[in-house]
């Protein structure tokens, strides 16, 4: 690691420790509050929350997967030492204001969000390893530690969805490197996180070179989330993780699932050679056109389009211009902490703010003004998805 490097990533860690402390989305206090039974004894956190719902002081459901339970409520087992004796009254306290009014607010933010950073690097070192030469490796290193995009969606959105993100990047890795069996069982562990690794396991199965090679490649990803998710398998499950809307949201869309049934079969009928980065790209490419999608899923693609961007800076305007587009889609709608709330961590006196949408709403129907980004990013995407198709990166 050079000198420049070391000083670009103090740099880095410390504006995200800024961003980390200072903004505050209520998901880091629902899934801590979630994660927090492990160390009190509890296995299946699914069942419990369904059963002991009526006297717990949050109702939700764990709407994520086995894994992100166990990773991110073993480091909360491991860092409650210095979280102190209060934290887990302050997770309990369903109050509105107990965010304001707890002084130890920042250093719970700070630590709760170790995790998200300690993952956010070892990207950025992945990232490098898909380069060659230093002058591209330092390029991806610096486009993905000082990019806006990423830093808001992980620190102020506290998206736990990295650690799937961060285990797919390592699976295409291997790709890359020829290793397919261990990218396929990566893509099973990624799902044991969140479940979208899964979507590419058809397209997987197409990149084998024979028919045991193209099973295998198929099955490992599914028996390995299976073998996840198999001492978890009830009726709370299904109902809290399997068919949650933070799972089931990509096929909302009739026209995504049709898109996305296209770009199979013409991998299969027309595209001689599987170029497996150029259609994963494609696939969030669609999914992200013509479904509704949630700001944290935009962290799917990230560390993809930061490769791309490196390996062909001539879509590196094309990439910034769609990402501020699907970043103002969902800033359009009608929740407060997508953001004035964030900031909320200082005074209740930002819940006095009109957000965005009240504000557009005055002069113009926001929704109206949503359909015409979402359907600009769609067409952007098409081009690119074109360019993809045309020419191999």
């Amino acid at each position: 690691m050079t000198t420049q490097i070391k000083k670009l990533l103090v740099l880095a860690i410390f504006l995200r420790l800024l961003v980390a402390g200072f903004l505050f989305h209520p998901d880091i206090k629902t899934i801590n509050f979630q994660t927090s039974f492990l160390k009190h004894g509890v296995f299946n956190i699914y069942s419990y929350l369904v059963e002991n719902k009526k006297t717990l002081p949050l109702k939700d459901n764990f709407v994520y997967f086995p894994l992100t339970y166990f990773t991110v409520g073993g480091y909360q087992w491991l860092a409650s030492p210095i979280l102190g004796k209060g934290f887990d009254l302050w997770l309990s306290d369903a109050g509105s204001n107990s965010v304001v009014t707890n002084s130890n607010i920042f250093k719970y933010l700070i630590l709760l969000k170790l995790p998200l950073l300690a993952m956010d690097i070892a990207i950025a070192f992945l990232l490098m390893r898909f380069f060659e030469t230093r002058e591209d490796k330092e390029k991806a290193f610096i486009f993905w530690l000082f990019n806006p995009f990423t830093i808001i969606i992980i620190y102020a959105f506290s998206n736990i969805d990295i650690f799937s993100v961060s285990l797919t990047l390592l699976s295409f890795l291997m790709i890359k490197k020829e290793k397919l069996i261990l990218a396929s069982f990566l893509l099973g562990i990624a799902a044991g996180f969140k479940l979208y690794p899964l979507l590419f396991v058809p397209f997987l199965f197409l990149s084998g070179r024979n028919l045991k090679e193209k099973m295998l490649l198929s099955v490992i990803p599914l028996v390995t989330f299976g073998l996840v998710i198999f001492p978890f398998v009830s009726p709370a499950f299904f109902q809290s993780a399997l068919v949650s809307g933070l799972t089931t949201g990509i096929f909302m869309s009739d026209f995504a699932v049709l898109a996305l049934s296209l770009l199979f079969f013409y991998a299969v009928l027309i595209d001689k050679k599987i170029n497996t980065f150029n259609y994963w790209i494609i696939l969030f490419l669609i999914i992200f056109s013509f479904a509704l999608f949630h700001i944290q899923w935009l962290l799917w693609i990230a560390p993809f389009l930061t490769i791309l961007a490196v390996k062909n800076l001539k879509l590196s305007w094309v990439i910034i211009i769609l990402s501020i587009l699907a970043f103002l889609v969902p800033m359009l709608y009608e929740d407060r902490y997508m953001t004035i709330s964030l900031f909320r961590v200082y005074s209740t006196w930002y819940d006095l703010l009109p957000t965005p949408f009240v504000f557009i709403q005055k002069v113009y129907d926001p929704s109206n003004l949503q359909n015409v980004i979402h359907s600009a990013f769609a067409g952007g995407s098409l081009v690119m998805i074109y360019k993809l198709f045309k020419e191999s990166v």
